[in-house]
């Protein structure tokens, strides 16, 4: 077996030897004093390929870094790994962990102590495990984003959207800081739709998705509540800035251009804008938030009305 299987002279032990070449895994013994005494083919192939010596723990683990070769080194530093490693090695008798080598395979390493301070480390290629894990955690990931979201828009569905208002209203409190929340309805959808067609009124609503992502940055969200309902979380800003962006959206939705191979004809929308007072719930700033954007459908369509304290109000006209 070489020149690390010197001491094993017992037959059964030499059978032993040659039944762990064969079996896969990847086997080795240090002794007390970190030298290699003995490795199978699996793991001279995974951490000796090339390696003339000297045959140490850390000096094996030096060669795979200078070569490519043996266990993956996240941050690339071979000797912060070397510091981590040394003081856990014989830590405790035994443990098992998994590691992932530069060749893509994984393995589950099973590290013993023995009774002369020797290590013995024996480790099972789980590679195919991995994969399957791997699979499984994108199709979760899959699903629970299917789920999550509306197919006609790609926007956040209403389930999802009314999750996303929960944590905006929580950090709003937690912070002290503003929060914004908009109820938005497409004017006339339903002549959209009789007059030209469902297809014409899907391309709006597609668009009116678009735009709104294209308008907002990242800590905003906007998600479809249903139909041509659409409701806007606008965290850490002010009614005029909450106000000034809605307007960007209406002044794109008002163009009336061909847009991603759909012809998108000019529509326009009403807005019941609101901020949130402390101790709102999902209920109450939805509640003023719909009492404001039926105001504004009554006062003409195409325009923001602003939900503010009990008896007051404005608007912002898109006319």
């Amino acid at each position: 077996m070489g020149r690390f299987t010197s001491q094993l002279n017992d037959e059964t032990l030499r059978y032993l030897v040659e039944a762990l070449d064969e079996s896969g895994q990847a086997v080795s013994i240090y002794d007390q004093d970190d030298n290699l005494r003995y490795a199978n083919k699996t793991y001279q192939n995974m951490f000796l390929e090339g390696y003339e010596g000297p045959f140490t723990f850390t000096e094996i683990l030096r060669h795979g870094a200078r070569n490519g070769v043996g266990v993956r080194i996240d941050d690339g530093d071979v000797e912060a790994l070397i510091a981590r490693t040394l003081p856990r090695r014989r830590s405790v008798p035994r443990k098992s962990f998994e590691t992932d080598f530069l060749d893509g395979r994984w393995f589950w390493m099973d590290h013993t102590i023995l009774p002369n301070g020797w290590v013995l480390t024996v480790g099972a290629d789980i590679t195919a495990l991995k994969h399957n894990e791997k699979t499984l955690r994108q199709a979760h990931s899959a699903a629970v984003l299917a789920s999550q979201t509306d197919l006609l828009t790609g926007l956040p569905n209403r389930r999802h959207i009314m999750e996303l208002l929960d944590e905006a209203l929580v950090a709003s409190t937690a912070s002290g800081s503003s929060l914004c929340v908009t109820m938005i309805d497409i004017d006339r959808f339903k002549v959209i739709n009789d007059t030209h067609g469902h297809d014409a009124g899907d391309a709006v609503l597609r668009h009116f998705a678009s735009v709104s992502r294209e308008t907002l940055g990242k800590q905003e969200s906007i998600g479809r509540m249903g139909g041509e309902e659409f409701l806007l979380i606008l965290p850490d800003t002010s009614l005029i800035d909450a106000a000034r962006l809605i307007e960007q959206i209406r002044q794109q939705c008002a163009r009336g251009q061909p847009w991603n191979g759909e012809i998108v004809r000019s529509y326009s929308f009403s807005a019941g804008l609101v901020e949130a007072h402390p101790g709102d719930d999902r209920n109450t700033i939805l509640n003023r938030a719909d009492r404001a954007l039926y105001a504004a459908k009554r006062q003409g369509r195409n325009r923001t009305k602003l939900g503010l304290q009990a008896g007051k109000s404005a608007e912002s006209s898109g006319r």
